[in-house]
């Protein structure tokens, strides 16, 4: 297959989103594929401007892949992200055309909409503001989705809203996890643990860091021996410690940006992981800790809300900070419990394997192309019609 694939975001393999990408995209051409990938400073316009990110990715887009096309046929385009709006309703205007893909590892139709549960408008400027993001960005976000041929998500929870809202048909869709790095499968599980409580993210509001600072608050000011790991939070360290009342400043540690060794080493020292996350399109920090031998408190979105409750993790409401709290003092506490869920959920994440997942996604887009190659592939879609409303 000849693949184009664009992506939303710099291709870091130290950032979530960028690792995944360039996992899936350098998996296909390992099984001998060609894969064209481009990340935003290849197609943006107006790269002096600090605004409009999303206008001016989804304009520069339509630009990159027309001139992509002249200069070459290819059997699919593959869009990570909701700012391909445009394009994608462009495409599927024409008849003859690559298979278009929508290829997520986070649906940002659901994530608006969980952002105004969490998230709700409290003042008039607020309300205008959310009623501006519905008709543009939102508008843009579901035109990526409704005018794609077919979708992959990370997680069944995208794909159950999709399906709900009849935006692609089930058979047209499919759920293909990404893999952990060999640096986290290669974790040994052990019972031995430092009486620490991890968390791993951006700290910003979707990633639930009110409820982290309410309950390891509580937990350290009650346990005076216990100690809180903050990774991926970019080292922004007065912005965690601000967070936090000072008198325990002293048992909390911002970590920097670190390598997967150094981050999956430092991981599996923590007993409990605390992963409180509004909404996740999977969630590799969630699974990256599993491997590592933590028991894991967290939400009912992405990864988690595949996880069995009371076995391979304690899965809370998005805002019970009581469950959380009893959770995670439930691991520190009861030795035996914390053992019985941290061996359930590190043997649950031994399947993500990257190898064994890029072969399944080439062989769910093999299928694809060969339905339309061979013109067997019904479009219409119900929703269709009403989508830009």
């Amino acid at each position: 297959m000849r693949i184009l694939s664009l992506s939303t975001c710099r291709l870091d393999p130290l950032l979530g989103s960028g690792k995944t990408r360039l996992r899936w995209t350098q998996g296909l051409r390992n099984l001998g594929h060609t894969v064209d990938v481009a990340e935003p400073h290849e197609y943006e316009v107006l790269h002096w401007m600090r605004r409009a990110v999303r206008y001016r990715q989804a304009l520069g887009a339509c630009g990159f892949v027309k001139q992509k096309l002249r200069a070459g046929g290819y059997d699919l385009i593959e869009f990570f992200g909701g700012e391909f709006g445009l394009i994608t309703w462009q495409l599927s205007r024409l008849k003859e055309r690559p298979l278009i893909v929508a290829h997520t590892d986070g649906l940002e139709l659901l994530a608006s909409e969980r952002e105004r549960a969490y998230n709700p408008p409290r003042s008039s400027m607020a309300h205008a503001h959310s009623w501006y993001w519905k008709q543009t960005h939102e508008r843009l976000s579901r035109a990526a989705f409704v005018y794609a041929d077919a979708f992959v998500t990370g997680c069944e929870l995208d794909r159950e809203y999709v399906i709900e809202h009849i935006i692609f048909e089930p058979e047209r869709t499919a759920v293909v996890e990404p893999g952990l790095d060999n640096e986290y499968l290669e974790i040994p599980f052990t019972g031995k643990k430092e009486h620490r409580v991890a968390y791993t993210g951006s700290w910003i509001s979707r990633k639930g860091i009110d409820k982290v600072t309410t309950v390891m608050t509580e937990l350290l000011t009650r346990d005076r021996q216990l100690r809180f790991d903050a990774y991926g939070t970019g080292g922004n360290r007065e912005a965690v410690l601000a967070s936090f009342p000072a008198s325990v400043h002293d048992r909390i540690v911002v970590h920097g940006r670190l390598s997967n060794e150094q981050l999956a080493e430092a991981m599996a020292r923590a007993k409990v992981f605390l992963f409180p996350s509004q909404y996740e399109g999977f969630g590799m920090a969630l699974s990256e800790a599993m491997a590592c031998g933590c028991a894991v408190v967290t939400t009912p979105t992405g990864f988690g809300a595949e996880l069995r409750d009371g076995v391979e993790a304690f899965v809370c409401g998005f805002d019970d900070v009581e469950a959380m709290k009893r959770g995670v003092l439930r691991l520190l506490s009861d030795e035996q419990q914390r053992l019985s869920i941290a061996r359930a959920g590190w043997e649950r994440v031994r399947g993500l394997r990257w190898a064994s997942n890029i072969r399944k996604l080439e062989a769910t887009y093999e299928g694809w192309v060969a339905e339309w190659r061979q013109r067997d592939w019904k479009p219409e879609r119900q929703y269709a019609s009403t989508a830009l409303r």
